[in-house]
């Protein structure tokens, strides 16, 4: 029973977003064509399917709904259904990530990240900021931002985007802290002294990812599971993923000390 449970709710593109448009509300069938892109004679079997298994109700009216287990078990599944789709995508790229470092919380939710690209250079520009980066945070108004590595362009880039007025709020490891003090002073002088640049400071050992998060996107460098970074990153634009990004900015700020402490 339960194995055919699963199969029916997650071996169909078709059902799951079916039994997701339902969780936004009853839909007759005009409705679920519309919605889902779908014909009558494509999604009427699935949901005779549903039917069957009791998640999904029709009404004398001929509307469709979601059943009181079958809203119990969609608020469940929606989660799931999301990590699920972000570990599809680049599974390979997954199976080497370094993520004993997300709190617990976030990384239940990582399905938030959305639609994710990813994104590895080619050898040519393997040691330069990726393009990606630079042209999708061009035009922010604000920008949190995690360096757990150092880069020899990351006190150019940024000293940039402090000198557009953009709020910057920047945490960096003390490894990294002391190569940008003590190799591009005038880029750490620019830094410190904008008002709309806080600059904090956190221990290696916290083994944060690396991400740039704005109001439209963010990019996130993960380490692999030896521990170093391997050029390949990820980039998304879903407004869930920006919120999940600005979530993990806040537990690392609050793990963080200013820099004159």
């Amino acid at each position: 029973m339960v194995l055919d449970l699963i199969e029916t709710l997650f071996l169909s593109e078709k059902r799951e977003n079916l039994l997701l448009l339902l969780l936004n509300g009853p839909a007759d069938i005009k409705k679920i064509n519309s919605m889902l892109d779908v014909s009558s004679s494509s999604i009427l079997p699935q949901i005779k399917k549903l039917r069957e298994s009791g998640v999904v109700h029709k009404d004398d009216n001929g509307t469709y709904k979601l059943t009181t287990i079958g809203r119990l078990i969609v608020e469940n599944m929606k989660p799931l259904s999301s990590m699920l789709k972000v570990f599809d995508k680049s599974d390979l790229y997954w199976d080497d990530r370094e993520l004993n470092t997300i709190p617990e919380e976030l990384l239940n939710n990582i399905g938030d990240l959305g639609e994710i690209e990813l994104v590895v250079p080619d050898l040519d520009h393997m040691y330069e900021i990726p393009e990606k980066l630079i042209s999708n945070t061009s035009d922010s108004q604000e920008m949190s931002a995690m360096l757990s590595f150092f880069h020899p362009d990351f006190p150019r880039f940024y000293k940039d985007i402090t000198n557009r007025g953009v709020v910057l709020d920047l945490i960096v490891t003390d490894s990294v802290f002391e190569r940008i003090q003590n190799n591009y002073k005038e880029e750490m002088k620019t830094m410190l002294e904008s008002e709309n640049t806080t600059f904090l400071i956190c221990k290696d050992e916290v083994k944060a990812p690396t991400f740039n998060v704005t109001e439209k996107c963010a990019y996130i460098s993960f380490f692999n599971s030896q521990g170093r970074y391997d050029h390949q990153d990820i980039i998304t634009f879903e407004d869930s993923a920006v919120d999940w990004c600005k979530e993990l900015f806040s537990y690392y700020r609050e793990l963080s000390r200013p820099v004159n402490e």
